[in-house]
């Protein structure tokens, strides 16, 4: 699906840009206060990255009492080097055609002080973006793209153009919000609101107060804000998604989150009314499962499963849902659309749920916003079910089970939809519910040389579960095999595969089962240091990679981000060797503001039983700069606890001995016989000739030479022959007589 969309997109960009958009220049609106870079000054050259040094940045907006909304915008930069020639040679400039008209008022080159048109000669192009295709949103966004020709380093671009038109969907609400630093320097920021309704404007900044110039007539109120030289902000990595570096300036003309919450029920309950096709999926549930509960999981799961995410949202579309029977009918929607056909399916089965409004990444900060349409990107259903608040959200792609094992996001703060409502609801009563439970078996052979069995099962629940149904959705059995023996080739370089890896999904729970099965061949190892010593290590591999020791710099500024939520309790069972093994049972915990960390060694003398259990729960997604020292410290305490090696020093020699496979006995049974008929043919050589042992006699029996002889492996007769043949080959005797060993 997603090569297909980005075909799509691909063939939908090169169809586009084949056609030049006939988009003219046009003076600047009247209402626009004219302002002009300043050509001459010091470049911070320090601070310059992609060879630009921007030199202004003017956003000026006009809200009239009736008519459409108007935004101008006006840039200047300075090509600083090579760098810079391809960014700033071009342009895009996005706008929504549903709603939106652009008109364009400068471009222009200023090169030795001299300003040249280059609106004759450039490129203009208009392109569909949709730069959430893969996300299967369409927004319908549209860029007009601009490419100047002859560029050179040092030319200053500026450009200039207006957007007229806003999304209807927001009526007569306003909000709108301007960054007052960037990671980049900028020379000069000018940002003007002139606001022609009747009704007065909240506003405020997210971090420094600034001097806000404002000025009122009978017809108007301008607000404006001035910066010279504005320095850089610095966002560093790992800062959770709440976290914002930048002061920002943000005005609503909604003072309450009641007047906000009208506005959504005004687009929400009307495509909730009662529809024939909604009526029958509920009679279907009542008649398929008998208690409400069962409904209601069954109900999400529906929603969540057979109607496909997809988001067309062009014009309204953007924030007003479709009706429920559409929904159903057409079998796709985005998450305001899924969330009024649960809505509407729980309602007609008797139970209390409004649709509500999230912000995925503000978490808690989202109640120090102005309240405004524009702060949420995401909608879930409350339901308020045997005392209980459940949030439960129709977008979720994988989960299972019953209501109560389901995970329930926390997003901090929800609004709900009713006209009733007057401030944010606290999500605190959402059950983060996940659990990762790893029970790891170790079968240690007698036979040292003998691989060791490993199993292992892991129960995955809540949002772990969903995890791993998407992992399995998007790989293979076998491709998952793969990437579980090269996770665990880390502690055990010969690990090996000794069955097919199994996977169970029980619907009643929603808890995924996988278990695998491995030979670890080489489990013993010999120790470094010490030739009779073998030693084997046993890893809390499944918390290992939480309790990493990160990366923090001792003069960071911002909060770092750790994974939450976290819990997992790992378990290793070790069935040991017969031999006198001694353990002392050991416990250890770790608790600190960050998470909770605990582990146990327990021995039983009696089966020869090893077990370890180990369990760590994250507690919050954050940490401060100032805390920095004092997490380091409680991961490195915990860190040192997650693995156990033993050793043995029995039977090391035997191992030594046998540890040679078929090949290598082979070879060291021929090199064997071939050194014992090197020894036979030297003694052979050394024994005397026919003619001389016709004069002597044996200094033993013949049998007793023989079987002496091979029990020795030849070893025995070369020493014979070495020791008598000096008598043997010795000179006859002159009267024959016999040698007295012979009598």
């Amino acid at each position: 699906m997603k090569q297909l969309t980005r075909y799509i997109a691909a063939l939908s960009l090169f169809i586009t840009l084949q056609s030049t958009a006939e988009v003219a220049l046009s003076p600047v609106p009247d209402w626009v206060v004219p302002l002009q870079p300043a050509l001459r000054s010091d470049v911070p050259e320090q601070d310059i990255s992609n060879g630009i040094y921007y030199l202004l940045a003017d956003t000026q907006l006009q809200v009239p009492v009736a008519g459409q909304r108007q935004i101008f915008e006006h840039y200047a930069s300075l090509i600083t080097s090579s760098k810079g020639l391809e960014q700033a040679g071009q342009i895009s400039i996005y706008f929504d055609p549903g709603y939106q008209q652009v008109a364009l008022h400068q471009l222009n080159i200023i090169r030795d002080g001299n300003t040249i048109n280059r609106y004759p000669q450039a490129r203009l192009s208009l392109v569909q973006t949709e730069h959430e295709l893969e996300k299967l949103l369409y927004h319908g966004e549209t860029a007009l793209n601009i490419v100047l020709p002859d560029l050179r380093v040092g030319d200053i671009v500026q450009y200039s153009y207006s957007l007229t038109g806003s999304n209807p969907v927001f009526a007569d609400r306003f909000n709108t919000s301007q960054r007052l630093n960037w990671t980049v320097p900028l020379q000069q920021q000018h940002w003007r609101l002139l606001w022609q309704k009747p009704e007065p404007l909240v506003y405020q900044f997210s971090k420094n107060t600034m001097p806000l110039q404002i000025s009122k007539t009978a017809e108007s109120v301008s607000y404006t804000l001035v910066q010279q030289n504005v320095a850089p902000v610095k966002h560093e990595d790992d800062t959770p998604d709440w976290y914002s570096p930048y002061n920002v300036l943000s005005f609503s003309n909604s003072p309450h989150w009641q007047d906000i919450a009208r506005w959504g029920t005004e687009l929400f309950e009307p495509a909730m009314a009662t529809s024939p096709a909604v009526a029958a999926q509920v009679a279907r549930l009542q008649r398929d499962y008998a208690t409400a509960e069962q409904q209601i999981a069954a109900a999400l799961q529906f929603v969540q499963t057979e109607i496909r995410y997809l988001g067309i949202e062009l014009g309204e579309s953007s924030h007003k849902p479709a009706s429920a029977g559409q929904v159903l009918q057409q079998r796709y929607g985005d998450c305001k659309d899924k969330s009024v056909l649960l809505v509407s399916i729980l309602r007609q089965l008797g139970l209390d749920a409004v649709p509500v409004l999230v912000n995925t990444e503000l978490s808690t900060t989202i109640a120090e916003r102005l309240p405004s349409a524009g702060v949420f990107d995401h909608a879930i259903v409350k339901l308020a079910f045997n005392d209980k608040n459940y949030w439960l959200d129709p977008t979720r792609s994988f989960q299972a089970g019953s209501l109560g094992s389901v995970y329930q996001p926390n997003y901090g703060y929800a609004l709900e939809l009713t006209p009733t409502v007057t401030e944010l609801t606290s999500m605190s009563a959402a059950t983060e519910h996940t659990e990762v439970l790893i029970n790891e078996q170790f079968r240690l052979a007698e036979a040292l040389t003998r691989p060791a069995e490993y199993q292992v099962r892991t129960v995955y629940s809540g949002l772990d579960a969903e995890r791993s149904r998407a992992e399995f959705a998007n790989n293979s059995v076998s491709q998952k095999a793969d990437g579980y023996v090269q996770f665990y080739s880390r502690y055990y370089p010969t690990i090996s595969l000794a069955g097919p890896i199994s996977k169970t999904d029980d619907a009643a729970t929603g808890r995924i089962t996988v278990a695998e099965f491995y030979q670890i061949a080489d489990f013993w190892q010999q120790d470094e240091d010490e030739s009779d010593k073998l030693n084997a290590n046993f890893y809390s591999n499944g918390i290992s990679s939480y309790l990493q020791t990160p990366e923090i710099a001792a003069n960071r500024t911002q909060p770092f981000a750790l994974s939450h939520p976290v819990n997992i309790s790992q378990t290793i069972a070790i069935e040991l060797n017969n031999i006198d093994w001694q353990f002392a049972d050991e416990q250890v915990e770790e608790s600190n503001p960050f998470f909770h960390y605990q582990s146990q060694l327990q021995f039983d003398s009696d089966s020869n039983k090893l077990t370890l259990t180990y369990q760590y729960k994250s507690l919050t997604d954050h940490i401060m700069p100032e805390q920095r020292a004092e997490y380091i410290a409680a991961v490195n305490r915990a860190r040192n606890d997650l693995n156990l090696n033993i050793y043995q020093r029995d039977a090391v020699s035997e191992v030594a001995l046998t540890a040679f496979n078929d090949g290598e006995k082979l070879t060291y049974l021929l090199l064997a016989v071939y050194f014992m008929l090197c020894i036979l043919c030297i003694a052979l050589w050394l024994l005397p000739t026919q003619a001389d042992r016709q004069n002597h006699s044996f200094p033993e029996p013949m049998v007793r030479f023989v079987l002496t002889w091979l029990v020795t492996f030849s070893l025995y007769g070369l020493y014979w022959c070495v020791k008598h043949g000096q008598m043997l080959n010795a000179p006859v005797a002159a009267d024959n007589s016999s040698s007295p060993a012979a009598n």
